[in-house]
């Protein structure tokens, strides 16, 4: 086979996985389950049933990649509009802060954080290190004071995902706001340990602009 037709090929293999993987994405975003068929995938990204197989084991397989797409794409768009961002303690601001208001800019991508969250706040990919990275900065620098990184974010993690599915349950009654999202921002960069005035200075701080996340966008939603 020729080295043109070895590119065609590669490039219709990389199209049908990444249908896929956007066929998962709404599917969570959606349904709010994994529990479907390998058909039901299939019929979503458009493809054949024996593509996945092609590309895929199981749909753990599946929904793992869909996930984890999402949260790279989303983890290094925050730290790219962050890049000039020296204090650790802003640096976590603009990750809560951001995170927080998926809720209201992109509803189907926070639902797919708020399903899966929990799982993903100790992998090894995703928004995970890039918060534990700020977070020991923090430390290290001594602009944090609890002392133990797993514990830091498990209350920041934690604390974001509860405030997601708070602002999805609201459902646009504006009872949930950006304002709160800031609010809890300097509530936990006081439990890290910064005086409560100066966490709510950095908190309010104007936020970078980030690039529109990508992920799944039903019927609806803007893109």
């Amino acid at each position: 086979m020729s080295s043109p037709a070895i590119g065609r090929v590669d490039r219709r293999k990389a199209r049908t996985r990444a249908a896929l993987i956007a066929a998962g994405q709404r599917i969570l975003a959606d349904r709010g389950t994994t529990e479907v068929a390998v058909q039901d995938i299939t019929d979503e990204a458009g493809v054949g049933l024996g593509s996945f197989y092609n590309h895929f084991t199981t749909k753990s397989e599946l929904f793992e990649a869909a996930v984890f797409d999402l949260l790279d794409a989303f983890a290094a768009g925050i730290d790219a509009a962050r890049a000039d961002v020296q204090d650790p303690a802003e640096l976590v601001a603009i990750g809560i802060r951001s995170t927080c208001r998926l809720a209201a800019t992109r509803p189907a991508v926070a639902r797919v954080l708020v399903l899966t969250g929990p799982e993903f706040l100790v992998a090894d990919r995703g928004l995970a290190p890039l918060a534990s990275r700020d977070l020991r900065q923090g430390l290290a620098s001594g602009r944090f004071t609890l002392a133990r990184p797993a514990l830091a974010l498990a209350v920041v993690g934690g604390s974001v995902l509860a405030f997601l599915q708070m602002r999805l349950t609201a459902d646009g009654s504006g009872s949930v706001t950006d304002a709160d999202a800031d609010l809890l921002a300097a509530t936990l960069l006081t439990t890290l340990g910064l005086p409560a005035a100066e966490a709510a200075e950095i908190a309010h701080r104007p936020l970078p602009v980030l690039d529109p996340p990508p992920g799944p966008t039903p019927q609806g939603e803007p893109s």
